[in-house]
């Protein structure tokens, strides 16, 4: 804190009025010796034991010392300096001849009541400029406590409302994070429900595959039992010509199970170019991701790194979860880190082949593959 010089109020004043009162006591000096002087006769000397003390003027207090310089004030005006008291000019007496001894008069009562008068002014100079003195050291006392107090008090609002600030910044950051709770749960249970959705309609599909194979299997028993009821008809009426029936019958058989096997054959045929187009997809899948993978240097042998996958239509990626890692934890990330800068993946466009093969994936990584 500056601390600064508090100028006494009336300084300049309480100066002039000094000068004046110095001047009015000298003024009645010269007038109460010179109103006794006479022409003529003897001439009668005033004997002064000693001469009244001129009231000083009341300098200003000291100021107080300064921590550091202030900024540079314009120049006060420099104080009057006192009047020359003047001189009382001796006139020459001449030399008179020898009289006889006259005895010094005492002083007379107005010369000691001017005394009197002029120590009793200064004292109340002294007192007045004490006075003065500790008016001012009180004011600057009371301002540099009102100062202290008022960078207190900032200081407090300030403390006060950095805290304030900080309460309100925790508070919105828990209102963001239990924000982004309730949506990771909400997220979490949509997809739960979806996953439940889709697996409840492929338990549907399955029991509809399985129905239409029993009604299959069904139509094919009866089939069989009706043609087992006329050939025992046909045999029981016409037995001879039982061998050509039975061979006709055989013959019926045989071109079934060809027709069968064919069927079986077609069927294992269409499995196989099924497997094989889902085996290309899932081949393009893992060509596009491995070749984003970044090794780390220091891997050692061929580890292998299981991921499942949950796709989009569209090919871009759900979520990608380690299920076996590869013992490397870098490389295992680098993994995870390609899975999702290779969206969108090369999926078909089919959607029930989609569903069936690539909604959710199984894909194995080796780095040496």
């Amino acid at each position: 804190m500056n601390l600064r010089a508090v100028d006494e109020p009336g300084r300049v004043t309480s100066g002039a009025l000094a000068v004046l009162v110095h001047l009015m006591f000298f003024s009645l000096l010269v007038f109460g010796v010179s109103w006794q002087k006479r022409i003529a006769g003897p001439v009668v000397v005033d004997l002064w034991q000693d001469l009244p003390e001129p009231v000083n003027k009341v300098s200003p207090p000291p100021e107080p010392p300064k921590p550091a310089p202030p900024k540079p004030e314009p120049p006060r005006p420099a104080p009057l300096p006192p009047m020359p008291a003047p001189e009382v000019k001796k006139e020459p007496v001449a030399p008179l001849p020898p009289a006889p001894k006259v005895e010094a008069p005492k002083p007379s009562a107005a010369d000691i009541e001017l005394k009197e008068k002029l120590r009793k002014q200064k004292e109340e100079d002294e007192a007045a400029r004490r006075e003065e003195e500790k008016k001012a050291e009180a004011e600057r006392r009371e301002k540099q406590e009102k100062a202290e107090l008022e960078k207190r008090r900032l200081e407090e609002e300030q403390k006060k409302a950095e805290a304030e600030r900080l309460e309100e910044k925790k508070k919105a950051e828990l209102e963001k994070r239990r924000l982004e709770e309730e949506q990771k749960k909400a997220e979490a249970e949509r997809l739960e429900e979806k996953k439940k959705a889709e697996l409840e309609k492929r338990r549907l599909e399955e029991e509809q595959k399985k129905a239409e194979l029993e009604k299959r299997r069904l139509e094919e028993e009866q089939k069989k039992a009706e043609l087992e009821k006329r050939r025992i008809e046909e045999e029981r009426k016409q037995r001879a010509a039982a061998v050509e029936r039975e061979r006709q019958q055989q013959e019926v058989v045989r071109k079934q199970r060809e027709v069968e096997e064919t069927k079986r054959r077609a069927e294992a045929a269409a499995r196989a170019a099924h497997q094989k187009l889902i085996d290309d997809w899932k081949a393009r899948i893992e060509a596009k991701i491995k070749n984003r993978v970044v090794v780390p240097q220091n891997m050692e042998g061929n580890p292998e790194a299981r991921f499942e996958v949950v796709l989009l239509p569209g090919g871009d990626v759900l979520s990608a979860n380690l299920k076996k890692s590869s013992g490397n934890p870098a490389y295992d990330e680098a993994v995870g880190r390609a899975i999702m800068v290779a969206q969108p993946l090369p999926v078909p466009a089919e959607t029930e082949l989609f569903q069936d093969s690539f909604r959710e994936l199984t894909l194995v990584f080796r780095p040496k593959d």
